[in-house]
């Protein structure tokens, strides 16, 4: 049996044991292996770990923050690899240094890694505040995954520089200590290092409020897994010299890897901005199934093997296209229920291009790729043209939807500037899909000069090269505008998110007996204009009435005083409408949860009320009718608080007809 097969079968096998593991879990041992995890985690290694911060988004932020100095890298490196293509003399003066730039392929190798790993950093991190917002609102372990972020940056860095200084040594066997430096560095290390990011992701899955597993959870753990076991069939096949099991863990890593994560980051931005469900949870299947069993039509390499290999893949190379367009297509559809959102929001913005631009890519990618992999090489150039502008639009979309709305999430501050980030999203797209356009022109008239067999039939391409290295400059500004919003988004000027409610239509509001804090009031819609009375009557006009109630035990909450008015007449509705409507409260409750986080807030709610055509509520009532609800005092409501209050209603309805 070829070695591709068995290399295949084993990694679809690892896929397929992760998923069961997802849904039915592993029994008793569940328990156990938490704690050995938590473990790990947290002591491991001793004394390290404890100079970070274990506070709730601090390891998103991290890695988004090193995502964001890995990009600005790949944005100025790719724009001097376009500029050395039309000029190869340009970067003549770093051959002091030892470095070859004659045909610029050590700065294309060096572009390559760095946006590998800023789109890794952006996306995992991304994701992780996706996750993160299902459980506790938070990672089993901030801190390690603050560190593991800071431990891939220093392997990475091993990987790209340490060849540079040992060749400034004399040492025997010089190319094989280098291959094994270099081999240690980014394949096994790499492998160790995200298999502690996902051993924190399935701990805080197991955590997770609701039984349903989000889509941004099945990406990033299936990513995850194939990230793993990619890095280390890779540095297996190397000691084997297996080129099969290379040339499939290659293609696990620049293929499966990537798409899994742009997908599972826009299955949480889309969503979550348009306040809206996933339009199709079968295409959502069938993206996320056919994805890890077919070949993407990105970064092929020649397939030196049998002719029925070849034919083998070459029909899975044509089904890669099908996950691609199910999942752009299904998210596209989910954008447009609500595109106004989309159009304000910057980071859905910039997810959504992603989505309507990826099948443009894949397509022109699966024409080329197909050229590379049965080796006629006709076509190598503009498949490499594809590659690449793939990465700077697609990619870096979704690098800049991490940034505008996973970051902001994660800081729990608002964003810094929704215009500059707006103007970020149209350099990227303009700048990244018209460089990727002048290049294939360039491309097709190289090829087309080449295969008419006469000589300088026309110009010279380098106006090609030219202007497509002008219109990829808009990207490289792109990026440090990003960096610029994303600082001064996480600094400590800009206002707390949670606090941006100071502002208030209400004029007054009355306090009865309790306790409470600022945040409490801020979140029910008091201002920093309102007026708190404090000890008058409920009968002061004018005046909102709140009660005021400590939260620290287990004791009843009175939310309201008991005026014998009854319970709130939205909520009476609401009763209604689920008898009406013969739906069940779980129902209604999954239907609403639209992060699948298992609780709802207050633009749940809100949102929820309106569809429902029960009540369309100002912030501020919306507010005191969730205060009403939430029994823990988390500001969110869980399915027993809803189920709690609605059957309340009922009974009190079915008491009142018996009377």
């Amino acid at each position: 049996m070829e070695t591709v097969f068995i290399t295949s079968g084993l990694l679809i096998a690892i896929l397929f044991f992760t998923a069961n593991y997802l849904v039915k879990g592993i029994g008793g041992m569940s328990a156990p292996l938490q704690q050995v995890g938590m473990f790990l985690l947290n002591k491991a290694p001793a004394g390290i770990i404890d100079l970070f911060s274990d506070e709730a988004g601090s390891g998103s932020k991290t890695w988004i923050r090193f995502g964001m100095v890995w990009f600005i890298f790949a944005a100025i490196s790719s724009f001097l690899g376009l500029w050395h293509s039309y000029d190869g003399t340009a970067l003549d003066s770093l051959a002091s240094i030892g470095w070859s730039y004659d045909d610029g392929s050590m700065l294309t190798e060096y572009t390559n890694v760095f946006f590998m790993t800023a789109l890794n950093y952006m996306l995992v991190g991304g994701a992780l505040v996706a996750v993160s917002r299902t459980a506790q609102g938070r990672l089993a372990s901030e801190k390690s995954a603050s560190m593991v972020a800071l431990l891939l940056t220093v392997s990475t860095a091993a990987y790209l520089f340490l060849p540079v200084l040992l060749s400034f040594v004399t040492l025997d066997n010089e190319a094989g200590i280098i291959d094994t430096v270099t081999n240690v560095s980014s394949l096994v290390v790499g492998s160790l290092l995200h298999a502690a990011i996902l051993i924190n992701v399935l701990i805080t899955v197991a955590n997770r409020a609701s039984d349903n597993l989000s889509p941004t959870t099945w990406f990033l753990v299936l990513a995850l897994v194939a990230k793993i076991s990619g890095g280390l069939m890779a540095f297996i096949g190397e000691l084997m010299s297996s080129t099969q099991t290379v040339w499939m863990a290659e293609h696990v890593l620049t293929g499966w890897v990537p798409l899994a994560l742009i997908f599972g980051l826009a299955y949480h931005i889309i969503p979550y901005t348009t306040g809206t469900p996933v339009w199709s949870e079968s295409l959502f299947k069938v993206n996320m199934l056919l994805l890890f069993v077919t070949v993407p039509p990105f970064f092929m390499t020649a397939a030196t093997s049998a002719e029925f290999l070849q034919n083998v893949g070459a029909i899975l190379l044509t089904l890669g296209l099908l996950p691609l367009l199910a999942g752009s297509f299904n998210l596209l559809i989910t954008a447009k229920s609500n595109a106004e959102a989309i159009v304000k929001n910057p980071g859905a913005f910039a997810a959504t291009g992603a989505m309507l631009l990826l099948p443009l890519y894949a397509v022109g990618g699966y024409f080329t790729s197909m050229d590379v992999f049965v080796g006629l090489g006709n076509l190598g150039t503009m498949a490499t043209t594809v590659d690449q502008g793939f990465m700077y639009t697609v990619g870096g979309l979704m690098m800049l939807a991490s940034v505008f709305t996973a970051y902001p999430l994660a800081a729990r501050k608002l964003l810094a500037s929704t215009s500059n980030a707006q103007l970020a999203v149209w350099l990227t797209i303009v700048g990244g899909l018209m460089s990727t356009v002048i290049r294939l022109m360039g491309d097709f008239t190289n090829q087309a000069v080449a295969n008419s067999g006469v000589e300088d039939a026309v110009a010279n391409s380098g106006g090609f090269l030219l202007v497509a290295s002008s219109m990829y400059y808009l990207c490289a500004i792109a990026t440090i505008i990003t960096a610029q919003v994303m600082i001064r988004t996480g600094t400590r000027g800009n206002a707390d998110a949670v606090l941006q409610s100071a502002t208030s239509d209400i004029n007054a509001y009355t306090l009865v007996e309790g306790t409470t804090t600022i945040r409490t009031l801020l979140g029910r819609g008091v201002g920093i204009d309102t007026e708190l009375n404090i000890g008058h009557s409920e009968e002061d006009d004018g005046a909102t009435i709140i009660a005021v109630s400590a939260h620290l035990h287990n004791e009843e909450i009175t939310e309201f005083p008991d005026d014998g008015t009854g319970p709130a007449e939205e909520l009476v509705m609401l009763s209604n409408y689920l008898a009406e409507s013969d739906q069940s409260l779980f129902q209604f409750f999954q239907s609403i949860d639209l992060d699948d986080s298992g609780t709802i807030d207050g633009f749940e709610f809100q949102r929820a009320l309106k569809n429902a055509e029960i009540a369309n509520l100002p912030p501020w009532e919306m507010s005191a009718l969730l205060e009403a609800m939430d029994l823990d005092g988390d500001g969110k409501i869980n399915l027993p608080e809803l189920d709690i209050a609605v059957t309340k209603i009922r009974s009190m309805q079915s008491t009142s007809e018996e009377e």
